[in-house]
């Protein structure tokens, strides 16, 4: 009997360590009250920015003046970072500013735009929505930080869908819980990204809540109090530059129309399921401390945002379009024919490396089993073994 109350402990603390590892790694140290990271530059010492959940080494960021730093240090006992400055970012160029910017603007050509002349899109325009942090909340606004459940963010997500709903988009919102909030809710909204993509989204988001001081988010855009936005980027993938050049596209346009939307651009080492397409950004929408009515604010240039970045000034909606004006000048080519013009290839492209990898490794087997004695002989006395002689016994061969 006592045998068993042994294994039956051993077996429970088999399951509850590595969780209190997590727990201890991942969401607060004894000598530290303080929830998020503060970064700070290596060489002038002044903070960068804060962040709300774990930093590592290698992790890279572009700050809301289009400077990339890499983060090179990490202490997580007291929560801090230094990071070192790379280069200046050159945005893609645009062709359009905000109206009421430009109206006494000389430069500008009315003539260059026709709201009755909008291309009509020849296909639709589709995108998803999904949250791996189901229980993300707003304490001012919902009550609590975090909700079993679904939190807070849901509203985020279903007010984005129906602004995006609103420039003509077809949107497919899975609301699917991913709870516990831990590591392993990536693994399992994996399953829910995928699905988005099946139904043939061109693109989709993963709807998040920061956990930083309130002043990280909170600003002003065009004369009207809202939060700002973040965009996360996985660098563990093989889409990641893809989805990065998408996330800077969305940032000169954002800040060209609603300048301060966009908060910054961080890119970290995981790869938030941006694996299974290259057009898949992370946004943290305002933080736990931000005034819950403040992110609703934010949602609709971000929706606007999205529908011209992704589909171009040729299919994006009156609605969108309306918020701009065309100035005669150089542009990047996809502002007018949309980051997805040649279509989601992400996942394609992944599988024909995967193919390209398999046909070469059959290849090799190929050559190694036609004239490599040993590989052949060895070959053979496998599947032997392994088919139990049905197609015939290889008798070991003493020459070998």
């Amino acid at each position: 009997m006592m045998k068993k109350y042994i294994s039956a402990v051993l077996v429970l603390l088999l399951f509850l360590i590595p969780n209190a590892v997590f727990v201890c790694k991942n969401n607060a140290y004894a000598d530290s009250s303080r929830k998020y990271y503060i970064v700070y530059d290596k060489d002038s010492k002044n903070e960068l920015f804060l962040k709300g959940d774990g930093i590592e080494v290698g992790d890279q960021y572009i700050s809301s003046d289009n400077k990339l730093y890499n983060i090179v240090s990490v202490n997580d006992n007291d929560k801090t970072a230094y990071a070192e400055f790379v280069e200046n970012v050159e945005l893609p160029k645009i062709n359009v500013r905000r109206k009421d910017k430009i109206l006494n603007n000389n430069n500008f050509n009315s003539k260059d735009y026709n709201k009755n002349n909008i291309a009509l899109a020849s296909t639709k325009k589709v995108v998803g929505l999904y949250h791996t942090h189901n229980d993300e909340s707003y304490p001012t606004g919902d009550g609590y930080d975090s909700i079993y459940g679904k939190g807070g963010i849901h509203d985020i997500g279903a007010l984005l869908k129906s602004n995006l709903e609103k420039c003509n988009m077809i949107v497919y919102y899975d609301e699917t819980l991913h709870l516990p909030h831990n590591s392993g809710a990536y693994t399992r909204s994996q399953a829910t990204a995928a699905r988005l993509l099946e139904k043939g989204s061109h693109a989709i988001f993963d709807i998040h809540r920061d956990a930083v001081p309130r002043k990280e988010y909170f600003t002003n855009v065009n004369g009207k109090d809202m939060s700002k936005v973040r965009m996360v980027i996985g660098a563990a993938n093989l889409n990641s530059s893809a989805n990065k050049d998408l996330a800077l596209r969305l940032k000169a346009y954002a800040d060209e129309v609603y300048p301060n939307l966009i908060k910054d651009i961080y890119i970290g080492k995981g790869n938030y399921n941006q694996q299974l397409t290259n057009a898949a950004i992370l946004f943290e929408m305002g933080a736990d401390t931000i005034e819950k009515y403040l992110v609703e604010r934010s949602v609709e240039p971000l929706a606007k945002t999205i529908d011209v970045v992704l589909y171009g000034t040729d299919q994006a909606s009156e609605n969108s379009l309306n918020d701009v004006e065309f100035l005669n000048g150089e542009s990047d080519s996809n502002f007018k024919e949309g980051v997805l013009k040649k279509g989601n290839k992400g996942s394609l492209d992944a599988l024909w490396i995967v193919l390209a990898v398999l046909l070469y490794v059959t290849a090799l087997f190929l050559v190694a089993f036609f004239t490599n004695k040993q590989f052949n002989y060895h070959i053979k006395r496998f599947f032997s073994e392994m088919t139990a002689g049905i197609f015939g016994k290889k008798k070991p061969d003493r020459d070998i």
